[in-house]
């Protein structure tokens, strides 16, 4: 073997070494990402979190909720030729408008997860409510009777 195909082949040897090498890395690392726990005692929003969507969230919110909405009363005409006049106004005006009550810091998670436990009392007990994504939900009664609203 010359001395020019010994170094194509060690070459090759360490390329393959470190490509196994990093594979074995990035699989051993799923595992333990896939492990990570969930600290209740700090669920929810920070006083960081809170005070940067107080200054700077809730009004970019309400600019893109204002000229979303601006946007939905100039593209109307053309919505309503398409078709798609529905699809319009949630996107442009119901999704912008919703994410204003969203909870103060809160990521969309975590209010869902405090509104899912708020308590109702106009809502009859026998009707449990799961949100799919908005703007679907599944609405079941105890009482058997089931209704999907897409």
């Amino acid at each position: 073997m010359t001395a020019q195909a010994n170094i194509k082949c060690t070459a090759k040897y360490k390329l393959l070494t470190v490509m196994v090498s990093a594979s074995l890395a990035f699989a051993s690392m799923q595992s333990a990402l896939a492990a990570i726990e969930i600290d209740e005692t700090d669920f929810g929003p920070s006083y960081e979190t809170m005070a940067v969507d107080t200054v700077v969230g809730k009004p970019l919110q309400l600019i893109a909720a204002v000229a979303g909405t601006a946007a939905y009363i100039v593209s109307l005409p053309f919505s309503l030729i398409g078709g798609n006049a529905e699809q319009a106004q949630q996107k442009l005006v119901v999704e912008p408008w919703n994410a204003m009550s969203r909870c103060l810091g809160c990521t969309i998670a975590e209010d869902n997860y405090y509104k899912s436990q708020v308590v109702d009392n106009n809502v009859d007990n026998n009707v449990v409510r799961i949100v799919v994504d908005q703007p679907s939900e599944i609405i079941i009664n105890t009482n058997d009777h089931v209704v999907v609203r897409p």
